[in-house]
């Protein structure tokens, strides 16, 4: 499975590839600077050295990871997951905290405002900076130091009732079009990525849906299941139960590929609807942004080997996430540039 650079990078700056390290040792196309990377030998740190993990006795104590949303959803489920192998490597607890709000803002600043000695650690994907991109946040990605990036999630899912008046994209898409505005489509708060994701599922469809605000993707399969919204999208980990018993019924796959791990699930452009992207996500671990880079290297360190472990590999994709790992300089990289992505179309949508 090719894993696309996440929300709109291709359709707004016409990327290029990039090299990751995937779980199961393959090496799959992600920026040309992670080919520069491993061309020139060796895992290097943010400021191009060489990573200097064993000049610190890094870590001493307990480290606490800071999750900007709430317990039981995707962000929370990948966390908790990847921390539980996590400790493993790192030889200490390690300690998975709910801060959700404002659209993982108050999680994200208290990151920022934490000590800088790599014992409270961000985990979070790219809800992270597309605050600053709409904004309502100052935080980008410079304002930390990126550890690196641990795992993707290509299973955004948009699905509706069993009972629903729309079984296919294409009736869902005519009702849209002949009804604007009523069709319920929770979109959590602005600046977030499910909100991010509904505006680009507009334009591209050239549809409007009524856009209403939730509070989380638990929240959300709570009220399709009580009939209070028409569609929702969610990542199929979260809905997987849902769709089995036949209470859910999954209308497409947002990314541009099918899933291997999704085989059956078609994706909205096989079905005529071309968004220009894949609507991915990816997981990445940051610091406060004076951390001594041999701390952030040593705690990268540990974040390759828990995705080359085949216990993790085969949990992660029984939650229907991929393994990746990118270090520090090049998850840097990538985040810079989907950055970027996040201001055009923030700028796009106006």
């Amino acid at each position: 499975m090719r894993l696309r650079a996440a929300l709109l990078l291709t359709l707004v700056l016409g990327m290029g590839s990039l090299t990751a390290c995937r779980g199961n040792g393959q090496q799959e196309s992600v920026a040309e600077s992670v080919q520069k990377s491993e061309e020139n030998g060796g895992k290097k740190g943010a400021d191009g050295e060489k990573a200097s993990a064993v000049d610190t006795d890094y870590p001493q104590k307990a480290i606490q990871i800071i999750v900007p949303a709430k317990a039981g959803g995707d962000t929370d489920t990948a966390a908790r997951l990847f921390v539980s192998h996590l400790e493993k490597e790192l030889g200490v607890p390690v300690v998975v905290v709910n801060v959700a709000g404002a659209s993982g803002t108050i999680g994200t600043s208290q990151v920022y405002d934490a000590d800088p000695d790599g014992y409270t650690v961000l985990f979070f994907n790219p809800e992270a900076f597309l605050p600053k991109a709409f904004g309502v946040s100052d935080l980008g990605v410079s304002d930390f130091k990126i550890a690196g990036i641990g795992v993707f999630d290509s299973t955004l899912v948009f699905a509706t009732r069993k009972d629903s008046p729309y079984q296919t994209v294409d009736e869902l898409i005519q009702a849209a079009k002949e009804n604007p505005g009523t069709i319920e489509l929770p979109a959590m708060q602005p600046g977030g990525f499910s909100y991010a994701n509904a505006l680009i599922l507009e334009k591209a469809l050239g549809v409007d849906f009524n856009l209403t605000d939730i509070e989380s993707n638990g929240e959300k399969i709570v009220q399709l299941l009580a009939g209070k919204i028409d569609i929702m999208g969610n990542q199929y980990g979260l809905i997987r139960d849902y769709v089995e018993n036949g209470d859910f019924i999954p209308l497409c796959l947002m990314s541009d590929e099918r899933n291997e791990l999704l085989p059956e699930i078609p994706t909205l452009k096989e079905q005529g609807y071309d968004l220009g992207i894949g609507i991915d996500k990816y997981f990445f671990f940051a610091m406060p942004k004076e951390t001594d880079q041999a701390v952030v290297d040593k705690f990268s360190a540990a974040l390759e080997k828990v995705v080359e472990n085949p216990e993790y590999v085969k949990a992660a994709e029984a939650n229907y996430t991929t393994p990746l790992y990118m270090n520090s300089a090049d998850a840097t990289a990538y985040l810079l540039e989907a950055e970027s992505g996040y201001k055009k179309l923030a700028e796009l949508m106006d």
